[in-house]
């Protein structure tokens, strides 16, 4: 048997230990990166600090989940999805991350007797390769392999619907069956997770199957004299298309903010090897999916940019991990949902993280915290809520701010560097410069939801930089009762903008 023993996130985010970003960076040396989750214990080895340097003198020791100068807030976007409107962790100071799939494979295949069909699956635990055809057998729809007759098992390729309970029980199961003489067991993962395959650790080589490639094969098996082989063929790397949305991703539109488009960028997200409590029979590492494994990896990107710019607010670095987002998966195309249905803005994002573009994105869309205390107190007048001072002042950690004296700014007047346009109306944003002097040219690229015209304009539509810090203002409108989404692009000789785009009902 063979247990693959790492994960393929750093090479799919185009990171390498020895070149490129990752060392220029120092590996983001002297960033400190605070991390609340739970199912983990503080003395895990990933925490070990053998060989670190000593914490940055400035370090006390204590970090507080308040928006303050300098703090940059990496959250997941919740595993609530595939409905609308399930993403959360979405206020404007956070960054929300999506879950999306890695470019392996752990190939475990069925080859179908009848010789035109391959069933792509995935084992963690890789067995031994069939040397003969063997006859297939699915007890049917809500029998879950619980209950299944000797001589269905003994010698067969038994196909299990996922039974949806704990790891140990579904184990029990798998256990069962092959203690009755199956040849192989095929575990069947979830309707609504579509093309998503989530390992689970079953403690013997088990077969999974995606429900939307398993469905080729129940429907195969119900021929009587139906028969497959099954190859093992070890990690494959490069498979398309990658990366998709995983279906358990939280998706907007977002209920409190939804002029505010979450969640905001995609990182790996589904089988990544993560540090776990250890426990009797499984290790202190194992493979686990969830937006909670996503949102270290915008983490890291960003101690790497702030270990590079060590001067840029949180929004800027947030704006440089959007505006920089690759909108097309490893195939070239857009990037798909867990259908293989191209996925919205309200999963995507911005589209995966490109932590090498990042570095080096020309324009920002910036904040202050100023900002943020606008918005809450906007937020706080809406709810007419007569506690917004304390509530400015709990949630920005500044005893100088207030309702008072503080604008109230909306969430559509925010200047987030993704842009939701209300039906029949005027939005304006402000970019600074953080690269070399330039002119910027704006194009749409919009994904129409009605094949009309969608009523968009711009203005104006080039802008030119002559200085570091140079800010510059522009406004999109909309006009007509069509929606769209798609991008806004600011383009120079040296760099591309590109700002997600979508217009909603008012």
């Amino acid at each position: 048997m063979m247990y693959p023993t790492t994960t393929r996130s750093p090479e799919f985010l185009g990171l390498s230990k020895d070149a490129g970003l990752w060392p220029k960076s120092s590996y983001g040396k002297g960033i400190i990166i605070g991390v609340i989750d739970s199912g983990i214990e503080s003395n895990h080895p990933s925490f070990d600090d053998v060989g670190m340097s000593p914490p940055p003198a400035r370090w006390k020791g204590t970090c507080k989940g308040m928006v303050r100068p300098g703090v940059v807030f990496v959250t997941s976007a919740g595993n609530d999805g595939p409905d609308p409107s399930t993403v959360k962790n979405d206020s404007p100071w956070e960054i929300t991350v999506a879950a999306g799939s890695v470019d392996r494979r752990l190939a475990a295949d069925l080859v179908l007797e009848s010789g035109d069909l391959l069933v792509e699956g995935e084992a963690l635990v890789q067995g031994a390769n069939s040397t003969a055809y063997q006859p297939l057998h699915y007890p049917g729809d809500g029998n879950l392999c619980k209950k299944v007759s000797a001589d269905r098992t003994r010698g067969h390729i038994v196909i299990c619907d996922d039974a949806l309970v704990n790891v140990d029980a579904q184990a029990r199961i798998i256990k069962n069956l092959y203690d009755n003489g199956a040849a192989q067991v095929v575990l069947i993962g979830p309707e609504k997770a579509g093309f998503t395959l989530g390992f689970r650790e079953y403690g013997s080589s088990v077969v999974q199957e995606p429900a939307a490639v398993g469905r080729k094969l129940k429907d195969y098996s119900k021929y009587p004299d139906s028969a497959a082989q099954v190859l093992f063929k070890g990690t494959q790397l490069g498979v398309g298309p990658s990366p998709t949305v995983i279906y358990f991703s939280g998706r907007g539109p977002s209920r409190g903010n939804p002029h505010i488009l979450k969640p905001d960028i995609l990182a790996p997200g589904l089988n990544i090897l993560a540090a776990a409590t250890a426990s009797p029979d499984r290790g202190p590492f194992r493979f686990k999916s969830g937006t909670s494994m996503a949102a270290p990896h915008i983490s890291g990107v960003v101690a790497l940019l702030k270990s590079m710019h060590p001067d840029w607010s949180p929004a800027a670095i947030r704006s440089a991990i959007i505006t920089t987002a690759d909108d097309v998966d490893n195939e070239g195309s857009r990037i798909m949902n867990e259908k293989h249905e191209p996925a919205s803005a309200f999963a995507v994002g911005a589209g995966h993280v490109n932590a090498t573009r990042a570095v080096d994105p020309g324009l920002v869309y910036d904040l202050e915290v100023r900002d943020y205390a606008g918005y809450i107190c906007h937020l706080f007048a809406k709810l007419d809520n007569d506690d917004d001072d304390y509530a400015v002042q709990d949630i920005i950690q500044d005893l100088n701010l207030n309702c008072k004296t503080v604008p109230p700014l909306s969430d559509v007047d925010l200047n987030y560097p993704s842009i939701v346009v209300p039906a029949n109306t005027t939005v304006r944003r402000t970019l600074t410069n953080v690269g070399p002097a330039g002119e910027y040219t704006a194009r749409l690229h919009t994904r129409k939801i009605v094949f009309h015209d969608v009523g968009l304009d711009f203005s104006p539509n080039s802008l030119s930089f002559s200085r570091p810090g140079e800010k510059l203002t522009f406004q999109v409108s909309h006009h007509g009762p069509e929606l769209a989404e798609g991008f806004l692009i600011w383009e120079s000789d040296t760099h591309t903008v590109q700002s997600p785009l979508v217009v909603v009902r008012s």
